[in-house]
């Protein structure tokens, strides 16, 4: 569906005509009927109230503009102006500093990411290592803690991730992640993983419980463990070069637009997990939420990984990150 919301002479920082409206086109990978697709056609009204006539807005779901990668690559080449996905496939493409954003535990539950991040710095931080290339984050939406579905058992420990094909989007850290915590994972397209988890070719993914739902996974992976191992937010991203370009009125009044509606997305997605984590349930579904205990032995397991990190983008870029936790 397409509606309002996208400044759309393109994304490459070229100034946009004086005449006509700034058109934004917003690409996703998510389905038309989630928060984050909704909350983006709202943006539209919200800046045709705002500025009328100023903006046009397009949203285009489900992938309709390329995978995550391509949507990325598309913010700097101009076919999309705005893209939100996965922290972890825009900082495969910004680089090594911006990967911090998605150490495991770095926010343990949705409540110390919001503060973390819109309180405590962390926004800030993360477009400081987005800048040198060319991105710039407006605004988060809450795509949803990850959490583990699998289909064939619930994981307390790393015991029972031992020889588990852990689905993973294709990232370094991640891959690190994983293997500290014992599994075996396995870099895949989204576009494979439904079929790949129905034939087996892959045990589990982790993923938020929105995306669990949305897919309906858990009816080919009826094993949901919650494990809260990261936050791995939605940045709404577009180009530096190109929102600098705009006149500052024009953008005050966008940014304002992408912060309003990302913050009623964040609630209402934070709100509708537990109505997730039911349905799953009724529909024949294990729901399994690690206990603290076992949360301290997977933080304790992927401290390791905050060693390669360091080792990655040094001790001060990791300990910026450590000083916006609550």
């Amino acid at each position: 569906m397409i509606m309002s919301l996208a400044v759309g002479c393109g994304g490459n920082g070229e100034e946009p005509e004086a005449e006509g409206p700034i058109v934004i086109k917003i690409g996703h990978t998510d389905s038309s009927q989630r928060s984050t697709h909704l909350w983006s056609e709202a943006l539209g009204e919200y800046l045709e109230n705002e500025a009328p006539g100023r903006f046009v807005v397009e949203v285009y779901s489900d992938g309709q503009l390329g995978d995550t990668p391509d949507l990325v690559s598309g913010i700097k080449i101009g076919t999309v102006t705005m893209m939100f996905d996965l922290s972890s496939v825009l900082t495969a493409a910004a680089g090594p500093d911006s990967t911090c954003i998605d150490l495991p535990y770095l926010y343990p539950s949705f409540e110390a990411w919001e503060e973390g991040t819109f309180e405590n710095g962390g926004l800030e931080l993360f477009n400081e290592t987005l800048k040198d290339a060319g991105y710039y984050c407006i605004d988060m939406y809450y795509n949803g803690m990850r959490q583990v579905i699998s289909r064939d058992k619930i994981y307390k420990n790393s015991d029972d991730l031992k020889g588990q094909k852990i689905r993973i989007a294709q990232n370094d850290l991640n891959i690190e992640i994983w293997q500290a915590m014992g599994a075996n994972p396995t870099p895949m397209a989204w576009g494979e993983v439904v079929t790949s988890l129905s034939q087996g070719q892959i045990d589990a993914l982790d993923h938020s419980l929105g995306v669990f739902n949305d897919f309906n996974l858990h009816e080919i992976a009826p094993y949901v463990t919650l494990t809260n191992h990261c936050s791995s937010p939605f940045p709404i991203i577009t180009s530096l070069a190109w929102i600098e370009s705009l006149d500052p009125e024009d953008r005050a009044v966008l940014e304002a637009g992408v912060k309003e509606m990302a913050k009623n997305q964040r609630a209402e997605e934070y709100a509708k997990e537990q109505e997730y984590i039911e349905r799953f349930k009724s529909e024949g579904a294990e729901v399994y939420a690690l206990s603290d205990a076992e949360i301290a032995a997977f933080q304790e397991m992927v401290q390791p990984v905050y060693d390669y990190q360091r080792a990655l983008v040094g001790d001060e870029m990791v300990d910026k990150w450590l000083s916006t936790q609550p």
